[in-house]
């Protein structure tokens, strides 16, 4: 008889997971994109899927969210168009409902309401005034469908963004040796500045990219200056030599320690996996970032 009731608890819970997707997570837009075939943060607004929609489906308020107007071309315009638009969610990839559950509108509205609640907060740090305004009718009009409150959403926000970048950051990394005290600083800058955007968590997410970068320029001024060294050039006319003392000396000067590329023989990770992590969480921020 136990073991009946404990076969029976652990269908339920099954059963539940299966019904409800990924109950404690924030929507990472990336995988959720790919369930359309969508790939590298690109969506077609041609595809067939989005563009099958009537009309007025197509080119209604999501359309306009990320400044574009009349067009499903970002990947949360894209998330909100599949789950809200009558004439798509029920013709979505099975993997998509798994993420944002038809059957589960409370968890759907958390969900998508967080990675609005995501994108506006940063807009506002980065000045974005018009934009905010779109966000936060967006995100109004979620809450008014009575399934999740505003408290409610920014609540699971908080609780699952952290979840979201190391989830991010481990794909970035994966198959990428890389060191685990760094990881964890990686995630925790990340994490600081996505619960709480300010000058302060701006500077570390910016310092973190700029360390990134100079440990991989040390490294490739190192290994140019060994294979300068065996083709015969001489120590005091070796030009990647001074290159790679003034970029050691700038690291020493910024971080008050040495960086030995002696020690890295697998240093095949930079900066660029790290603005890739942040173009996964939010491409305004990168956009903003470029342009500085």
């Amino acid at each position: 008889m136990k073991k009946l009731i404990t076969l029976a608890l652990i269908g339920l819970a099954i059963t539940a997971h299966n019904a409800f997707g990924q109950t404690n997570t924030m929507l990472n837009l990336r995988k959720y994109m790919e369930c359309f075939g969508f790939t590298n943060g690109t969506v077609d607004p041609d595809d067939d899927y989005i563009f099958k929609a009537p009309r007025a489906e197509r080119t209604g308020e999501i359309s306009n969210l990320g400044g574009k107007e009349r067009r499903i071309d970002t990947p949360l315009e894209l998330a909100l168009f599949s789950y809200y638009t009558i004439s798509r969610i029920s013709v979505r990839p099975v993997q998509a409902d798994n993420i944002l559950p038809a059957n589960n509108p409370k968890l759907a509205d958390q969900k998508l309401g967080a990675a609005v609640f995501q994108e506006m907060q940063i807009l506002r740090f980065l000045g974005d005034t018009a934009a905010v305004s779109r966000y936060e009718a967006m995100l109004k009009w979620i809450t008014d469908r009575k399934n999740a409150t505003r408290a409610e959403i920014e609540a699971f926000y908080r609780d699952n963004i952290r979840g979201l970048v190391s989830a991010v950051v481990d794909e970035e990394f994966n198959g990428i040796t890389v060191p685990s005290a760094l990881l964890a600083k990686i995630k925790k800058v990340i994490g600081d500045f996505f619960v709480s955007p300010s000058d302060t968590t701006l500077f570390a997410l910016t310092l973190q990219e700029y360390i990134l970068f100079l440990e991989n320029e040390i490294c490739v001024a190192y290994h140019n200056m060994n294979v300068a060294s065996n083709a015969g050039i001489k120590d005091n006319e070796n030009p990647f030599r001074n290159t790679l003392n003034e970029l050691k000396n700038i690291y020493k000067d910024l971080l008050k320690v040495d960086f030995d590329p002696t020690k890295e023989k697998e240093h095949n990770y930079s900066d660029r996996n790290f603005r890739n992590i942040l173009y996964v969480l939010n491409p305004n921020l990168v956009k903003w970032m470029q342009q500085k």
